[in-house]
C-alpha cells in the first residue's frame, strides 16, 4: 500500500482549580467512521495547512525548500510551488491565510517575514502558475502576533502571542491595525501572554471562528462591514488544568484541544483531540460538526489507527491528513 510519509511537528507547553465562567460542554460518544485511504503515493513531511481548492489538495509547507504542494484528486498529478527565501515571493513560513478559486486568488502570509503577498493563479494543462499582484509588509509595532487570517469582508485577523492585553488583532484592507480584541478565558493566565493559547481561525461572512490547540477552548466573534468587533458566544470543550505556583503552566494531563477547523455554509468543523501528553499519541481521531453558534450536531470518530490532525472539505468529503496516510469520507452521510 502506498503511504503518505508525513511526521507532525506538535508545540508542546510545559506544564489549582480551573476558574473560568464559560461553559465546558461534555461531548456524547462518536459515531465510528471508517475513512478511506487515499491510495497514490504522496511523499511529504507534515503540512502546516490542507486547504481545497477547484480539483486540487493544496498544502502548505509541503517539503524542506518549497511553499506550496498542488495535489490534482482526480489525476493525482502533483505540482510543486515556490522557494524558500527571502525574495519578493519566496517565503520562509508559508501560510494561506485566503483562497477562492472561482477568482483564481490565493493570499500567503509568512509569520517569519511578516509579509503577505496576493496572486492570481492561472491553471493550464494540469500546471499551475501563481503571479503576484500585491505585497504588504504587516508591521504590529510592539505586538508579537502568530498567523493572519482573511475574512470575507476582507478584515485581516492575527492572534497576539506577547505585548497586548487583548487576545486579538484587526487589521483593515490594507494590512493597517484598526484595534485589538479577546479577552482572557482563563483568568490565571499571565497579561499580555497569549501563547497558553495558540490556535486556529476560521470564518464565513461576518462570523469569526478561533480554535485553541493546547486546549478545548472555541471562540466566535461578529465583525461587521463597519469593523465592529462583538464576542457571540465561547466555550471548552476540555476542561483547563493548569498550575498557577511558580507560574503559569498546563499540566500535563491537560487535554489537547482543536488542531484545525473549517466552516462551509451550513456547519463548524473541528479536529478534536481530547487527550493529553500522557496518551501515547494526541494527535486527534475525532471531527466534531457544529452549527454556527456552537451546538454540536456530530461527534464522529475515525476508526482503527486512522487519525485527522489536517483536513479540509471538498463537497461533502472530509480530507484528512493523519501520520502515515491521507484518509477521505462522507461527512453528510454520517449526519444521520
Amino acid at each position: 500500500m502506498n503511504k503518505v510519509y508525513i511526521f507532525f511537528l506538535l508545540l508542546f507547553v510545559i506544564a489549582c482549580n480551573t476558574q473560568t465562567e464559560t461553559k465546558i460542554i461534555s461531548l456524547p460518544q462518536p459515531k465510528v467512521v471508517t475513512p478511506e485511504v487515499l491510495p497514490d503515493e504522496l511523499i511529504m513531511r507534515s503540512p502546516l495547512e490542507i486547504k481545497s481548492y477547484g480539483d486540487y489538495l493544496l498544502f502548505t509547507q509541503p517539503m524542506m525548500g518549497k511553499s506550496l504542494l498542488f495535489y490534482n484528486r482526480k489525476t493525482a498529478h502533483q505540482f510543486y510551488w515556490g522557494e524558500i527565501g527571502s525574495g519578493p515571493d519566496d517565503f520562509m513560513s508559508a501560510s494561506c491565510i485566503y483562497h477562492n478559486y472561482d477568482d483564481n486568488a490565493i493570499e500567503i502570509y509568512d509569520t517569519n517575514l511578516r509579509k503577505m503577498v496576493s496572486f492570481k493563479t492561472h491553471i493550464e494543462n494540469d500546471s499551475i502558475s501563481l503571479i503576484s499582484k500585491e505585497r504588504f509588509q504587516v508591521n504590529t509595532d510592539s505586538i508579537s502576533t502568530l498567523g493572519l487570517h482573511k475574512m470575507d469582508n476582507g478584515y485581516y485577523v492575527s492572534q497576539a502571542l506577547f505585548g497586548h492585553e487583548n487576545m486579538f488583532v484587526l487589521f483593515d484592507k490594507d494590512l493597517k491595525i484598526i484595534k485589538t480584541f479577546g479577552e482572557k478565558p482563563i483568568r490565571e493566565m499571565p497579561d499580555a501572554n497569549y501563547s497558553y493559547l495558540y490556535g486556529w481561525f476560521a470564518s464565513i461572512g461576518n462570523k469569526l471562528y478561533f480554535a485553541s490547540q493546547s486546549t478545548g477552548y472555541l471562540v466566535c466573534y461578529e465583525i461587521t462591514d463597519k469593523g465592529d468587533v462583538k464576542k457571540e458566544w465561547d466555550a471548552f470543550f476540555t476542561t483547563p488544568k493548569y498550575e498557577t505556583s511558580p507560574f503559569f503552566g498546563w499540566k500535563r494531563e491537560n487535554k489537547q484541544g482543536f488542531f484545525d477547523i473549517q466552516v462551509n455554509n451550513e456547519y463548524l468543523f473541528l479536529s478534536f483531540s481530547g487527550k493529553s501528553f500522557e496518551e501515547e499519541e494526541v494527535i486527534p481521531e475525532s471531527i466534531l460538526i457544529l452549527n454556527y453558534n456552537g451546538k454540536l450536531k456530530k461527534h464522529l470518530k475515525l476508526d482503527g489507527n486512522h487519525l485527522v490532525g489536517k483536513f479540509t472539505l471538498a463537497g461533502d468529503s472530509i480530507y484528512a491528513v493523519g501520520l502515515d496516510q491521507i484518509t477521505i469520507f462522507n461527512w453528510r452521510k454520517e449526519l444521520n
